[in-house]
């Protein structure tokens, strides 16, 4: 059954929930009739020729914040009207509110631990109200979708809200293990050091990443000085990490490819406090990387998973004593073992996921 499908989001710069969009529509576009609704102008880093690239219509229906507030909820539905789809995917803030009364099937995929985020984007002032006001407007959908087991259970526990878990995917075609010879090559091209052991973050830099505190960890734990930290990405803290000037730490900004770096590496490390389903960890495992994670909920739910193959462990992030040692025993070669097999973490049995929901919503009709 071939569905007509409408993404709405705010707009298709590169991070975590572009990419899931991308994945999905990539595997979807040849058997559906999909369109991208923006509601802003898109910036440098856009990802909105990918999307065009497949044959998917990229449409801004909206021009920024102002006109969202103001006549958003008209001028989306205007533009949805000329398609005509017979379901409605909305991801994020913006996107939840303009469709909350579509009178259509609509499908809103939460991707982070809602607070959090904006308390962090925001403070903690804003944060409340926009929490409320996305929680009253995620009521309104006739599909809430929660990308992880552990964020599924936030939205029903703490916020009243059913919902339905699709775990994020990774592309294993393009996060794919390098042969050794081409790890090798990498390792030169890129200037990491050939005798020493490389560790990736891909988080940035930030408090809720908690990046200050995992380069603290690994200057004392690398005491020998054998062990190299790639930090790539920026984010509000990036100066001050700079700052602390601390060796074997690399900080690389931003990074247009991760997929050489994740090749390069011997291991992953996340010190964040909040994810839904990260996205870095699935590609770094996908790559044949070990990771090193910390103790929240869906990286727990990420080693629960790949248990049996010995790739993921996990520590207390709110200790860095905790940290440290599980970043020594790594580096002294007690840590996770490579994995053999994420396939249950793919793009194309979350794309699968969402086309059967797609589908019965159809069948289904109506509104919220």
């Amino acid at each position: 059954m071939s569905v007509r499908i409408a993404y709405v989001i705010s707009t298709l710069d590169r991070c975590g929930p572009v990419n899931v969009l991308h994945d999905i529509v990539r595997r979807l576009a040849p058997d559906h009739e999909l369109a991208v609704f923006t509601l802003a102008a898109e910036p440098a880093g856009s990802r909105a020729a990918d999307f065009e690239a497949l044959g998917v219509p990229v449409r801004r229906a909206v021009s920024g914040r102002l006109a969202s507030a103001l006549v958003g909820a008209s001028r989306l539905a205007r533009a949805l009207a000329r398609f005509e789809p017979d379901v409605v995917h909305a991801h994020g803030f913006r996107a939840y509110r303009l469709c909350r009364s579509l009178p259509r099937p609509t499908v809103a995929t939460v991707h982070n631990e809602l607070y959090d985020d904006f308390a962090t984007a925001y403070g903690r002032l804003p944060a409340l109200w926009m929490t409320r006001s996305e929680v009253r407007a995620l009521r309104r959908f006739d599909l809430v979708v929660a990308c992880s087991r552990s964020g599924a259970r936030v939205l029903t526990e703490k916020y009243a809200l059913a919902c339905e878990c699709i775990r994020n995917g990774v592309d294993q075609d393009l996060y794919a293990p390098a042969s050794e010879d081409r790890r090798a090559r990498l390792r030169a091209e890129l200037g990491y050091d050939a005798e020493a052991t490389i560790l990736v973050s891909t988080g940035g830099c930030s408090r809720r990443k908690g990046t200050p505190a995992l380069i603290r960890a690994f200057a004392a734990a690398n005491a020998a000085g054998r062990a190299r930290l790639h930090i790539l990405g920026t984010g509000p803290l990036y100066s001050a990490c700079r700052s602390l000037e601390v060796p074997g730490v690399v900080l690389h900004g931003f990074v247009d490819d991760v997929v050489p770096h994740l090749q390069a590496a011997d291991l992953f490390v996340s010190a964040s406090r909040s994810e839904g389903m990260p996205l870095a960890v699935l590609e770094a495992l996908s790559c044949g990387l070990p990771a090193l994670l910390s103790a929240i909920a869906p990286h727990q739910e990420v080693a629960g998973i790949l248990a049996d193959q010995g790739c993921v462990e996990c520590f207390d992030a709110a200790d860095e004593g905790a940290m440290r040692r599980a970043l020594a025993a790594a580096l002294d070669g007690a840590g996770p073992a490579r994995p053999a097999d994420v396939s249950a973490l793919s793009s194309a049995v979350m794309a699968r996921r969402y086309a059967q929901a797609y589908r019965a919503l159809a069948r289904r009709g109506g509104g919220a």
